[in-house]
């Protein structure tokens, strides 16, 4: 690292703004192209997989719920998937139906406010205030949505394991079903003036010529297939033990960094599209549009559901036996692949969590992809990756 320190510059941007949590990035550039990043989270590590041990799984469901106040919908899915497979249960069909629902909604609120932040990147300045502001008016209505259907706007009280506390009201269903379509026809005329090429700024034309060169991690397009990746091939280091040098630097790191296979990989919306759709948003301009396609996504799918769900049927499984197990759940968070693995004692008490977050992954990928670009143009690319700082730094190798 001597020879960064010797021929190059490091800008350091302090607590960088416009992402989930508290994080630096220190680029050592040479006339402000970029030819080293590394990104250091600095939030305070405050361990939920220990906080649940000896628990029952009706706390830990809310407790993981909390390690992020945008991720929450995200944890509960992962963690009923993984209670249910380390029981051999399988959820009812319309659990996984309400669970799929509650989540696209969450998806869509997420990537509105990645769209918001990101507005003051890619967005010209004399269009940019009308955009945020109508993209502010739809993430309440978008919000509201998932307090009808979950019974909260964050960490919907409704979502549990093996069933919803409270089932979804014929009313309120179709009160949405009536609600969505106008819902999505506002975000359609909203998307027009996102993609508009004269509303782009310089920054917005050079990340369309920088491509990114990575492998890419994603179970399923909207909900979660553990069947179509392992648990088992992924390796958590610490931060530290990754970069190891500048020591000074890395060691300010609280968080883990994920592999797959021994590799880095990309998780999240460009992931999912370019593996199962047509999507061809290689460069890093397609993390941004790749959150507006799924915004699109996300509705279709959103309406089938509500169209599907049967409010006469049950929600809820009578009867659960609870026993020693372990299980993994498999979840495709806004952000991109999230997995929870449980272990459960004989009475049904958590033993073991070990939560490994898209944000894990990502981290590796943003040092790597943001190289070539200039300063400028190399933060807003980390932004575009939309970390999740509170849901990276949790975690402790276990």
């Amino acid at each position: 690292m001597d020879r960064f320190q010797s021929t190059l510059e490091a800008t350091s941007l302090q607590n960088i703004a416009r992402i989930m949590g508290e994080a630096k990035v220190v680029f050592f550039h040479e006339d402000g192209i970029v030819q080293e990043a590394f990104f250091i989270s600095t939030a305070p590590v405050r361990g939920f997989e220990k906080l649940v041990i000896g628990k029952n799984i009706s706390f830990a469901i809310k407790a993981v719920m909390r390690i992020c106040g945008v991720c929450h919908v995200a944890h509960a899915n992962a963690i009923s998937d993984a209670v249910e497979n380390a029981l051999a249960l399988a959820p009812l069909i319309n659990v996984r139906h309400m669970r799929e629902l509650l989540g696209l909604v969450n998806r869509i609120q997420t990537h509105l406010l990645l769209l918001i932040m990101a507005s003051g990147d890619m967005i010209v300045e004399n269009r940019r205030n009308e955009i945020v502001l109508k993209l502010i008016r739809l993430y309440d209505k978008v919000s509201d949505c998932l307090l009808k259907l979950g019974g909260g706007v964050t960490h919907p009280p409704y979502l549990s394991v093996c069933g919803l506390s409270k089932p979804p009201k014929w009313s309120v269903l179709n009160h949405l079903r009536a609600r969505f379509p106008r819902i999505k026809k506002e975000w359609e005329e909203i998307r027009e003036e996102l993609i508009d090429e004269d509303n782009f700024t310089e920054v917005a034309d050079e990340l369309r010529g920088k491509i990114i060169k990575t492998d890419l991690l994603a179970s399923d397009l909207f909900f979660g297939d553990r069947y179509r990746i392992s648990y088992r091939d992924v390796q958590t280091v610490p931060y530290w033990e990754y970069r190891e040098q500048p020591r000074d630097l890395v060691n300010q790191a609280n968080c883990m960094v994920a592999l797959y296979k021994g590799k880095l990989v990309e998780v999240g919306p460009r992931a999912r599209l370019l593996k199962f759709t047509p999507f061809t948003g290689t460069t890093l301009f397609g993390l941004y549009t790749a959150r507006i396609a799924e915004i699109d996504l996300a509705f279709g799918r959103i309406c089938e559901l509500l169209d599907v769900i049967d409010t006469k049927g049950p929600f809820r499984k009578e009867c659960m036996v609870y026993r020693h197990g372990k299980g993994v759940g498999i979840y495709e968070a806004p952000r991109g692949t999230l997995f929870h693995h449980i272990e459960l004692d004989e009475e049904g008490r958590v033993e073991k969590l070990k939560i490994i977050t898209p944000t894990m992954f990502n981290i590796p990928v943003i040092e790597s992809s943001v190289k070539g670009l200039t300063v400028e143009a190399a933060e807003v690319a980390v932004r575009l990756f939309d970390p999740c700082i509170p849901c990276a730094t949790h975690v402790e190798r276990i």
